[in-house]
């Protein structure tokens, strides 16, 4: 698996884009990704220039949780995102999905909307953005 800086990286510059603040305190599960998924999966799809796309799962009782699903824009409308969602849907036997994603992020939930998920309350964040977020659920 590749360093958390390059992971960290990756998903700082997506959090740039749509003017967030990322605070590794926060974000602390990228420190050390693979203890952070240990008894998950995490995924990470990369071209010449470094990582496209990355996403992991987790279990949480009978839910299998999506958790860091980020695609760069120049790995946008490629397919990877729906690629990595599918790896993620595959992994493990669950009664369901779940996932939770900022309410910026609109392509993204046209993704897990047309996979079949549907979405859920908000809530708002700790985060030094006091980011809001959408539950999504599938099953």
């Amino acid at each position: 698996m590749r360093e958390g800086d390059d992971i960290a990286a990756h998903i700082r510059t997506i959090y740039e884009e749509f003017n967030l603040e990322f605070d590794l305190d926060f974000e602390d599960d990228l420190i050390d990704v693979p203890r952070s998924f240990a008894g998950g999966a995490f995924w990470i799809i990369e071209d010449a220039a470094g990582i496209v796309a990355t996403g992991g799962v987790m279990p949480n009782g009978a839910a299998r949780v999506i958790k860091r699903m980020y695609v760069a824009p120049r790995g946008r409308r490629l397919g990877l995102a729906r690629h990595l969602l599918q790896a993620c849907l595959g992994w493990g036997d669950f009664v369901w999905s779940e996932l939770w994603s900022d309410v910026r992020f609109r392509s993204a939930h046209r993704l897990y909307m047309s996979e079949g998920f549907r979405p859920g309350p908000v809530r708002v964040l700790t985060d030094p953005d006091a980011s809001v977020e959408r539950y999504f659920r599938l099953g």
